[in-house]
């Protein structure tokens, strides 16, 4: 099984270096909601914590996870967003003894009421829509060893503006090793790879006159096609050494397919029944200023849009479960407000 891992981790360090993202690929993929981290412990770690992630939150993590988990786990969380968008997330987790550990997932976006505008009523008509953007995951982890956990796990993909959709699969894998001897934790996440997407609906149906037909003719009735998209792939590599009992450093290279690679540094204290966790997030490419762009643009560009992140969480023991009570935020660097998660767990 080591040399098993050796070989998955060779693997996708070839691939990160194949497929680096770069500043030119930003914003040609979509379905950017599987992008939105959810789980405190994340969120405060920045993802710093691939090898570490246990139970539900390893449905976002890192799947392999999963296998971490003993009895039965169910959560809820929500986190304010930008743009007043609310995400709601809630999941549960099984383990099945010696056949593995199963988990559920549904993260949905909640967009509010948009008023609807036409070209008739550029500033609205009365109307209004509410997108429907929501991803349902569900995932199987094994440990192989008292070192080695597996996981993989399926998502649908799934956005809605009206009458017009679009709709999509997408696959993760990953592993989790930690060494026999020392205190590290190496974590590895493929996380992503599915199929391209793209809208289809009535709201795309478009009436038009034929050009130099004669006066009075009827219109015609044409759909637009809309062009299709990839999910946003990527691939995390992470390590988390524990310096002492209840102190773990850990840091996390990030690849983007259509965007800039990240690097994460953070650590997480340990208290009795309590956490505490910060990260930092910093963009790693090689691309060269475009001629004629002013540093202040190429700064803009190349960084990112997320700084210091920080969370909390503490078990509370009621009857005979365990609830736990966390709390995270992520500065935004600029543009938007700072992202707030509150969840909630218990351990039954």
């Amino acid at each position: 099984m080591k040399n098993t891992f050796k070989i998955f981790l060779g693997c996708a360090v070839l691939v990160s270096a194949l497929t680096a993202g770069t500043v030119r690929s930003q914003g040609t993929a979509g379905a950017s909601q599987l992008l939105i981290p959810v789980g405190t412990e994340t969120v405060a770690l920045a993802g710093t914590n691939v090898g570490t992630v246990a139970g539900v939150d390893a449905l976002f993590t890192n799947v392999a996870g999963l296998a971490r988990q003993t009895g039965l786990q169910g959560t809820v969380s929500t986190t304010s967003y930008i743009a007043d968008i609310d995400v709601m997330y809630a999941g549960m987790v099984v383990a099945l003894g010696e056949t593995g550990t199963f988990g559920m997932t549904i993260k949905s976006l909640d967009f509010g009421d948009i008023p609807k505008t036409t070209a008739f009523a550029p500033e609205g008509d009365g109307q209004t829509f509410s997108p429907s953007f929501f991803t349902a995951t569900a995932g199987f982890a094994r440990a192989f060893s008292d070192r080695v956990n597996v996981g993989v796990a399926t998502k649908l993909v799934s956005e809605t503006i009206e009458e017009t959709s679009a709709t999509g699969m997408a696959l993760d894998v990953g592993v989790q090793y930690r060494f026999p001897n020392q205190p590290l934790t190496f974590g590895v996440a493929m996380k992503n790879v599915g199929s391209r997407m793209h809208y289809d609906g009535i709201n795309l149906d478009q009436d038009m006159v034929p050009a130099d037909s004669e006066s009075g003719s009827s219109s015609e009735t044409f759909r637009i096609v809309a062009d299709n998209f990839a999910l946003p792939t990527s691939l995390d590599l992470s390590a988390t050494y524990s310096l002492l009992n209840n102190l773990d450093v850990s840091a996390t290279f990030t690849n983007h397919s259509y965007q800039t690679n990240n690097l994460a540094l953070g650590a997480k204290y340990m208290l009795g029944s309590s956490w505490f966790g910060a990260a930092t997030t910093m963009t790693i490419g090689d691309d060269e200023k475009p001629t004629g762009l002013s540093d202040a643009d190429w700064d803009e560009w190349s960084g990112t849009l997320w700084g210091l992140s920080m969370g909390a969480g503490v078990s509370i023991p009621v009857g005979d479960y365990m609830m736990h009570v966390s709390y995270a935020m992520r500065t935004a660097n600029e543009y938007f407000d700072d992202q707030s998660t509150m969840q909630v767990t218990f351990d039954f």
